[in-house]
């Protein structure tokens, strides 16, 4: 099921994305003043699938803004010869929202520099197929640079690889390891019937309203709530497949446990 043992530091991450209002305004030639309610509107109804049954059809990744990206770090560390674990919850932009780093190239761009830089293993859901695909094409709209993270190597063996889901697991989608996109699960789905918490109080249908309504936070915190599903997800995942021993599983959940008390 996984290839390589599991990695000394992991990020466990996902994207939030809506309609971008900017782009529409570019593609039809929309006034200025319009409302970004009514230019995203615009997107939904040029969108193949939209329909009296289908008001809000997901539109082309490169049409969307990215407004929020949140990842949970696992380090693996030693002190006095003994293996601990150590998390951290982040977020761009941080909690409380700094209005300066709502910016889409921001957000973008900081979080490219930082994988780029610390070069940890990348674990999400659906990830190759969307978050990443959203990166690139919004990376680029925004005129970010992020030459650390696009490196490839010559040969698979030879360095780490974000782009290779075959030869590779720097970046790992668990979708993918769970499904081959028939009768695909859902994140909340495998998250509940795990016994983890899931989603709490929003859902993915919910962002644009949020969004529009000036309320980053409830995405922002969303967005992480996503973050440590996946994890826990994970966590199962890499148990059953034998990456885990049993005392090295219940270790590892009584850690995390502790740390989301500390940070409660």
């Amino acid at each position: 099921m996984f290839k390589q043992n599991l990695y000394e530091r992991t990020w466990f991450f996902d994207l939030e994305w809506v309609p971008d209002a900017a782009a529409a305004r570019k593609l039809y030639d929309l006034p200025d003043d319009i409302s970004e309610a009514d230019a995203i509107q615009k997107l939904w109804e040029n969108t193949r699938e939209y329909s009296e049954e289908n008001p809000r059809p997901f539109v082309k990744y490169l049409f969307s803004r990215v407004v929020s990206i949140a990842f949970l770090s696992r380090n693996v560390v030693y002190r006095d010869g003994e293996k601990r674990l150590e998390f951290g919850l982040h977020s761009l932009p941080k909690l409380p929202i700094d209005p300066v780093e709502m910016d889409e190239a921001y957000i973008i761009g900081r979080f490219l520099h930082w994988v780029g830089e610390r070069e940890p293993q990348l674990v999400g859901f659906n990830s190759l197929e969307s978050d990443l695909q959203v990166l690139i094409q919004r990376g680029m709209v925004n005129e970010v640079s992020a030459p650390a993270f696009s490196r490839r190597p010559g040969k698979p063996w030879e360095g780490r690889d974000y782009f290779d889901s075959k030869n590779s697991e720097w970046h790992l989608d668990l979708l993918q390891r769970f499904s081959r996109f028939a009768m695909t699960p859902k994140l909340n789905e495998i998250a509940l019937l795990c016994g983890f918490p899931g989603k709490i109080d929003t859902v993915g249908d919910q962002v644009v309203d949020l969004w529009l309504a000036g309320d980053l936070k409830r995405i922002v915190e969303y967005n992480q709530t996503d973050t440590l599903n996946t994890y826990l997800v994970w966590l199962r995942a890499v148990y059953f497949a034998g990456r885990l021993a049993e005392d090295e599983y219940i270790s590892e959940i009584e850690q995390f446990r502790d740390y989301i008390e500390t940070e409660s």
